[in-house]
């Protein structure tokens, strides 16, 4: 019952407000169809948006739905890593384990809802979530105030994350592209949410690339946005089917004109 309440608190507060809300200033998402990340609950298929995340973050943190930039970025990571461990298999909740070295707010509480390692969630059904220190060592403490001092100082190397099959062990590691990041991202980012220390066009090109950056999170293929994850093969040209056909357009063609001939 008490899961039952908070996801019907959440779902007022989609119908209430945008589900991917945005930090002050920015442009409006793109409109895009991302696909459900869909997860066997005690055996019940269930299916998450992108929309259940907004509402899942923002009843977190007290505000109106919000998909931030780390709440897409955790979700195209599940998305994609859960495709490539299951294939087209439906994952029991249970048997999700994923390990983030992105411990910021709107990861973590991606990873809570998914995994239902989260508040409000059923522990019954609950896969497995560790945060990754920057040092490699298993964080102990996810308190916002301990993880605020590792978020903070976020590079490269903090978009790392593994998910794992946890019945058998299997697991695919993906890391973001460093193309994925408008160039000089993270320092301006620092100066204008960390330090405070940004101009006024700081600001305004931070806000710039913030937007262009959750745009792309949300829009690009798996392929432009994670390392480990290979472009599609193009199709070959079918030469030989192509050069039949185009034989048997001539002899087709040949024979019209031969017959025409006749008929004279």
């Amino acid at each position: 019952m008490k899961r039952t309440g908070f996801i019907l608190m959440l779902a007022a507060l989609v119908l209430c407000q945008g589900a991917l809300a945005h930090m002050p200033g920015a442009d409006a998402a793109p409109e895009v169809d991302l696909g459900p990340i869909v997860v066997l609950d005690n055996g019940v298929p269930e299916e998450i948006g992108i929309d259940d995340i907004a509402a899942y973050h923002g009843g977190l943190e007290g505000k109106e739905p919000d998909a931030c930039i780390c709440c897409v970025c955790m979700y195209r990571v599940l998305l994609a890593g859960i495709d490539e461990v299951w294939g087209d298999e439906i994952p029991e909740r249970s048997d999700i384990g994923v390990q983030s070295r992105l411990v910021s707010d709107g990861a973590l509480h991606t990873a809570w809802y998914v995994t239902g390692t989260g508040p409000g969630m059923d522990a019954g059904s609950a896969g497995r979530l560790t945060l990754i220190a920057p040092n490699g060592s298993v964080l102990a403490d996810y308190s916002k105030q301990a993880r605020m001092v590792i978020a903070n100082n976020r590079c490269l190397d903090d978009y790392r994350f593994e998910v794992t099959r946890l019945s058998t062990g299997e697991s695919v590691t993906l890391t973001l592209r460093e193309d994925a990041f408008p160039e000089g991202f993270f320092e301006l980012r620092r100066a204008v949410k960390v330090d405070k220390t940004a101009t006024e066009a700081e600001s305004a090109e931070f806000l710039e690339k913030w937007n262009t950056l959750r745009a792309d999170l949300l829009q690009k293929p798996d392929y432009e946005l994670f390392n480990e994850i290979e472009p599609p093969e193009e199709e070959e040209p079918d030469l030989l089917g192509g050069g039949v056909f185009l034989a048997l357009l001539c002899i087709m063609g040949a024979g019209i004109v031969l017959m025409g001939k006749k008929r004279r």
